[in-house]
């Protein structure tokens, strides 16, 4: 049996997906910096991805970890640039070769070539946050462990999912719809039948923005 660990299982996304994997009947783990704040999550375990050391402690003997992570409370910088290297060593000290990431909107390119955080009418108190999302790219690039970092487009809502969805392997598809439930299903996917390594693709969910002529890298039903 697949198992899989799932960091930020707390959150929109890392809900998502702890169900969506205990559905196909994986063995999940979720973890979460303070399981008494999330009571509702089920077999929730403490674990901070800012230390390697608590990381390894609750990735050891998980065949794939997932990353959903997301907190106010700290600094972008060091959630996702500092706490990816973190994240990465504990995940090679713990032997798990496989990590997927939830990935964010304004770090893709718009229509004008540039990534939506850099737009002119971009909100300047948001920029940090997108910043910080670009320093975990770039560790993920330089890292050990193989990794596919799935990005919403910018409309990403809790609605149902359609069953399917639209992959893409560039980083311009930053218009549509996602569902929380398609994005779960995409990380899923690769989690059990793995397709893509170190690359960052683009998930939205189908009929929500397409263009006439527009193709998808590969659609998965």
């Amino acid at each position: 049996m697949t198992s899989v660990v799932v960091f930020g299982a707390g959150g929109r996304a890392g809900r998502r997906i702890t169900a969506a994997a205990r559905a196909r009947g994986l063995r999940v783990t979720p973890v979460v910096r303070d399981p008494r704040r999330h009571p509702d999550v089920a077999d929730a375990v403490a674990g901070d991805v800012t230390d390697a050391a608590s990381v390894a402690a609750v990735a050891a003997g998980h065949d794939v970890a997932v990353s959903a992570v997301y907190t106010a409370d700290l600094d972008p910088a060091r959630l996702y640039g500092d706490g990816t290297l973190s994240l990465l060593d504990g995940l090679t000290r713990a032997g798990v070769g496989r990590l997927l990431v939830v990935g964010l909107a304004t770090t893709l390119e718009g229509p004008d070539g540039l990534k939506v955080y850099e737009g002119a009418g971009f909100p300047a108190a948001y920029r940090p946050f997108s910043l910080g999302r670009v320093a975990e790219l770039a560790a993920l690039e330089g890292g050990p462990v193989d990794w596919v970092l799935f990005t919403p487009t910018m409309q990403l809502v809790d609605e149902p999912g359609s069953g399917a969805y639209e992959l893409f392997d560039d980083r311009r598809h930053v218009d549509g719809t996602t569902t929380y439930a398609d994005l779960a299903a995409a990380m899923l996917d690769e989690v059990v039948s793995p397709a893509y390594h170190r690359t960052q693709l683009t998930v939205r969910s189908p009929y929500h923005g397409r263009g006439e002529g527009e193709q998808t890298a590969g659609d998965r039903p």
